[in-house]
């Protein structure tokens, strides 16, 4: 009977065969030339080109030396496939050498290793609880988020409620990332009641604030809960001040928002149910009357809910600014940036707290009549400046009186010369020019005289 190949090359003395017993695992000698290159028949053009690569580019830039050393490590430990064509006894040394490496429990280290390196393992085997925290605190020196929240989870699961946040009070890493995950899931009265065996109430009301805002699109159950959690927490004594005004403020809003919904007179208002209190403030400044003193005790004030929640006044005149210019309401911008003094209620005085190019440039783009842009354009005092925007927008007596406050005969008069006859602009122009020839004359003679 004839032996097999593989019997031969077992039998044959020139080959170097593995030898199971000793420490170190044989190193196969692979010849040289084709057989060399039959051993890696496998080997496809893609694995060719990221081995000239790897030539190419150090290795460091690829992986750190603690991520390699990790998977190494971790290669180590993997089960290591039988080799082919052993004998039944070859075999069963093996797996009994095996059986005694793997009869001792993996050390922390190694599984948070597995664990850091996406690899799905079992915790259940430590069950001591120092085991358990020894575990928690090798998850957090690895810095590692997923590793740490499937350590947490796997403590929440096998604790009681009393030892697992014992565990948890001198980690706030932990918690955190405990924290973020069970919220994410809605999971308020877990988190609450964490938050609070560890004495942070304020995060505690923070968080249920923040999830029922974000959670429901129902007002009516947002607003009950708001005000539970606000008289629960906000309203009780040592509660931060500016938190407990902030929630206020919310709910007063959502109240605000909900008597619009109901009002009788208005309009399809539903966009501004649950809104910021700009996009409100927008659609309140649509709605109010400018000018008429009874309006001011009304629901609908801007100004009331500008104070209510503390809206600046440059953000303010830019919504009213926008809103009252894009119904052409123009004779309203009196009402928004004059005031009327203490003393003197009958002077007024302008009061603008936005630059004054963005305004005239925004007017000019919600195509304010010239009169609008000239009433801006004259609070300009840099003459040079004045007259830079007005042409910009075209505005003729804008530019005409800037060339007067630069005292600018020649560029007034070709000015003047490019101006249809007839017009109202031609008119100012060669009014302008007199007087500003008269001033001339008038200051020649002074100097003469």
């Amino acid at each position: 009977m004839m032996e097999s190949k593989d019997d031969d090359y077992w039998n044959d003395s020139t080959n170097k065969s593995f030898n199971f017993d000793e420490d170190d695992v044989a190193v196969l000698d692979i010849p040289s030339g084709s057989n060399r290159r039959s051993l890696f028949a496998d080997d496809t053009a893609s694995e060719v080109n990221f081995s000239t690569i790897q030539q190419e580019l150090p290795l460091h830039m690829i992986i750190s030396n603690e991520d390699l050393a990790s998977v190494l490590e971790d290669q180590t430990r993997n089960e290591i496939p039988l080799p082919k064509g052993i004998t039944i006894e070859e075999e069963i040394k093996l797996l009994r050498r095996r059986l005694q490496e793997y009869s001792f429990a993996p050390s922390a280290g190694s599984v948070i290793a597995k664990l850091c390196l996406g690899k799905v393992c079992s915790l259940e085997m430590f069950r001591s609880l120092q085991e358990k925290e020894e575990l928690l605190d090798e998850a957090i020196a690895c810095g590692n988020g997923n590793a740490i929240l499937k350590v947490v989870i796997f403590l929440e699961q096998t604790l009681k409620k009393k030892l697992f946040y014992r565990l948890l009070q001198t980690r706030p890493e932990a918690v955190s990332h405990y924290v973020n995950y069970m919220s994410t899931r809605l999971k308020v009265t877990e988190c609450t009641d964490l938050l609070v065996y560890l004495g942070r109430h304020h995060e505690a009301s923070l968080l249920q604030f923040s999830i029922y805002v974000r959670s429901t699109t129902n007002i009516e159950f947002k607003r009950q809960r708001l005000k539970k959690i606000y008289n629960d927490y906000f309203s009780q004594p040592g509660a931060n001040n500016f938190y407990a005004q902030l929630v206020a403020n919310y709910i007063n809003l959502l109240e605000f928002q909900v008597a619009q919904q109901h009002s009788s007179n208005a309009p399809m208002v539903g966009s501004i149910l649950d809104q910021s209190v700009l996009v409100t403030l927008f659609y309140v400044c649509s709605r109010y009357r400018w000018g008429i003193d009874t309006a001011l005790a009304t629901h609908e004030n801007p100004f009331k809910l500008v104070e209510a929640h503390q809206v600046s006044q440059s953000q303010f005149e830019w919504i009213a600014l926008n809103e009252r210019a894009k119904q052409q309401a123009w004779l309203d911008f009196e009402h928004i940036f004059e005031r009327k003094a203490w003393l003197n209620l009958k002077q007024k005085s302008f009061n603008l707290h936005i630059p004054l190019d963005k305004t005239i440039l925004r007017l000019f783009a919600l195509h304010a009549p010239e009169p609008v842009l000239n009433g801006f354009l004259v609070k300009v005092e840099d003459p040079h400046r004045r007259l830079t925007l007005a042409r910009r927008v075209n505005a003729k007596k804008g530019i005409v009186d800037a060339l007067v406050a630069l005292k600018d005969r020649s560029e007034l008069e070709n000015f003047r010369n490019g101006l249809e006859e007839g017009t109202e602009e031609r008119f100012y122009a060669e009014n302008a020019l007199k007087s500003l020839n008269n001033k001339w004359k008038s200051d020649a003679y002074k100097l003469i005289k």
